[in-house]
């Protein structure tokens, strides 16, 4: 059973501006079928969910090929160490929900959850030009739907806030919808009852970017977790 999160490059990375995509899709496969990203040039948002799914403000949701590249992604496997059925769950209550069956301050958990949501916010960004903008004026343009009485999956992680600087703090999430039509990075959430599904991650491995951009680009961002909380919600 593998225990372990593969992530590809850093939150601050991508926060900073480094959109282009370096990391294969059949390259990252390897790794597991269970997780999120984002895909080049910030063209979509990116549900692992046995298949690599993009989801962005243009086009249908779509299968990615395997030399298709990714500027960041979250990868692991999902064997579920507890399902329980929850009810009158939110994003704002999911922190409580979780935390009832496991102590999670100081762990990755990978979490799953499946439910017909009465209210789901979603965000999905449109693919952009070099010279790239800020990342906060990318998400000024993205497109958000609320959408309700929609089946589907939320997909993702609860990352320590110790490690906000690699990974984006808290509960960061992606939706897919059963017909595999609709999908995006989710915003806020609101379901009667559903499925909770977790792992705890005992460890996480990351794959930095080899590219000159990444080497030479100052990542010392004083405003990061100002930004991320932007984009983010």
């Amino acid at each position: 059973m593998q225990k372990e999160i593969r992530q590809f490059s850093t939150i601050n990375a991508l926060m900073a501006g480094l959109f282009d995509g370096v990391f294969a899709v059949g390259d990252v496969k390897k790794y597991g079928d269970f997780g999120l990203g984002c895909s080049h040039a910030l063209a979509g948002e990116v549900i692992i969910d046995q298949d690599f799914l993009e989801a962005d403000g243009d086009k249908a949701v779509k299968v990615m090929g395997d030399k298709e590249l990714l500027p960041f992604v979250q990868v692991t496997t999902f064997q579920p160490d507890k399902v329980v059925d929850v009810v009158d769950i939110c994003k704002d209550n999911l922190y409580t929900h979780l935390s009832n069956y496991l102590p999670m301050d100081n762990v990755f958990v990978a979490v799953r959850i499946n439910a017909r949501f009465d209210e789901l916010k979603i965000r999905r960004p449109h693919a952009q030009q070099k010279p790239y903008p800020s990342v906060v004026k990318v998400f000024e343009q993205q497109v958000v739907d609320t959408v309700e009485a929609v089946s589907g999956s939320l997909i993702g992680f609860w990352t320590p806030d110790f490690f906000k600087e690699l990974s984006v703090a808290g509960f960061h999430l992606h939706f897919i919808d059963t017909t595999r039509k609709l999908g995006g990075h989710v915003i806020d959430f609101r379901a009667a009852k559903a499925e909770l599904a977790f792992e705890r991650k005992q460890s996480i491995e990351i794959a930095l970017p080899q590219s000159e951009e990444y080497l030479r680009k100052n990542l010392n961002m004083d405003d990061l977790n100002q930004v991320i909380k932007q984009v983010e919600n």
